[in-house]
């Protein structure tokens, strides 16, 4: 039996490659065919099978309708405006999975920067920084913006903490998105700087004391108007400032070398038993502590690298509430977040968007958007 071809569109294929970050030879080798299979696609001069189809639908995380467009969406492809530094200079771009994460985040920032046009909200004015200011001034001025302080950490625990500071960059007017991404991959994070509707995304997959620290290196990299995809780990440049910041603005100075010197005297900390004895205070990771304790002159030489090379095992994200039940409104408030959502439902009273794309948008039915309203406007998100 004849194998039947599948007649796509050779220019969205090659979009949609582009924006997955893709290169022919990469796509290629996913699907097991030759690199000048896939060329021959995109020009339209063959077309794939229905399996090899399928295939491509998947890995470039694109709906299989899409391929059969007239032409490719106007928009840049993500991964074009999304590139990871990475050590000495390289260029890092998303792979599929990520691609899709931009692709959302970008779709909520589009929603959120309409809907910020038409209602006379006042845009979120982020401190402005630059990477050539010292990272405590940039972290105080970023403290005094979200009326942070230390005993909110201090006083609360992992999760709570965790959520009293996203709910902080909310109220501020920022979206915070809470994706999961594979267990694979290395993102920490990302943030897409705007005007209007800066959005920042946390990986759901990381510990709370990550997040906490991801959710200010993201803001640092707001601040700077830069947008990359934040690695586990990443030690140059703009990556170490932004967690330079990050760890000026959860562990205080003043408060630390009290602390330090408290625990172990005059001593400079030289091991992981040490690093760990401190980070329960400030509800941070054990790398933001020895980062920290470098910067302050407070460790042996080489502690940072010591404690990264036996670098914690990522712990569980969130775990859900048993006392609340994981149903789809719930999850959407987790995801999206109270400004994002707060955002459509207003919009949709206001009569800026008809309630139906309020459903669309939100991909939940009436009795779910119901539910949504009483989540957001009681202060439960998770």
């Amino acid at each position: 039996m004849a194998v039947k071809p599948v007649p796509l569109t050779g220019s969205v294929l090659a979009w949609a490659r582009a924006d997955a970050g893709l290169s022919l030879g990469a796509l290629a080798e996913a699907l097991g065919v030759s690199t000048a299979a896939v060329a021959e696609w995109e020009a339209e001069k063959t077309y794939p099978s229905t399996g090899q189809f399928r295939q491509l639908a998947k890995i470039l995380g694109r709906p299989e309708s899409f391929f059969f467009l007239a032409r490719p969406p106007k928009t840049s492809p993500a991964a074009a405006a999304f590139r990871t530094n990475y050590g000495q200079g390289e260029w890092l771009s998303p792979d599929p999975k990520i691609s899709q994460q931009l692709r959302l985040a970008q779709r909520v920032q589009a929603v959120v920067s309409w809907i910020s046009e038409k209602l006379p909200e006042a845009s979120p004015v982020i401190p402005q920084a630059d990477t050539r200011q010292s990272a405590e001034k940039v972290a105080k001025s970023l403290s005094e913006w979200l009326s942070w302080t230390l005993q909110i950490q201090t006083q609360n625990t992992d999760a709570r903490t965790s959520q009293i500071l996203r709910q902080r960059l909310q109220d501020c007017g920022l979206t915070v998105l809470h994706l999961s991404f594979d267990a694979e991959t290395s993102v920490r994070g990302f943030s897409l700087p705007h005007p209007i509707a800066p959005v920042m995304a946390i990986n759901t997959k990381e510990h709370y004391r990550a997040r906490l620290f991801s959710y200010i290196h993201e803001l640092a990299h707001l601040a700077i108007h830069d947008d990359s995809l934040c690695l586990v780990r990443n030690d140059e440049g703009v990556e170490r400032w932004c967690n330079e910041v990050a760890a000026s603005f959860l562990i205080p100075e003043a408060d630390f070398r009290r602390y330090v010197g408290e625990k172990f005297g005059a001593e400079k900390i030289s091991s992981l038993d040490q690093v760990s004895a401190l980070r329960g205070r400030y509800k941070v990771s054990l790398l933001a502590v020895a980062l920290r304790l470098e910067k302050l002159g407070l460790a042996s030489p080489g502690l940072y690298s010591s404690v990264s090379r036996s670098l914690e095992r990522r712990g569980n994200g969130g775990r859900p509430d048993p006392d609340r039940p994981q149903n789809r409104a719930r999850v959407r408030l987790q995801t999206y977040g109270q400004h994002y959502v707060g955002s459509l439902l207003e919009a949709a009273e206001s009569k800026i968007l008809p309630e139906t794309q309020v459903l669309d948008i939100l991909n939940v039915s009436r009795s779910e958007l119901a539910d949504l309203r009483v989540f957001s406007q009681s202060g439960v998100e998770g």
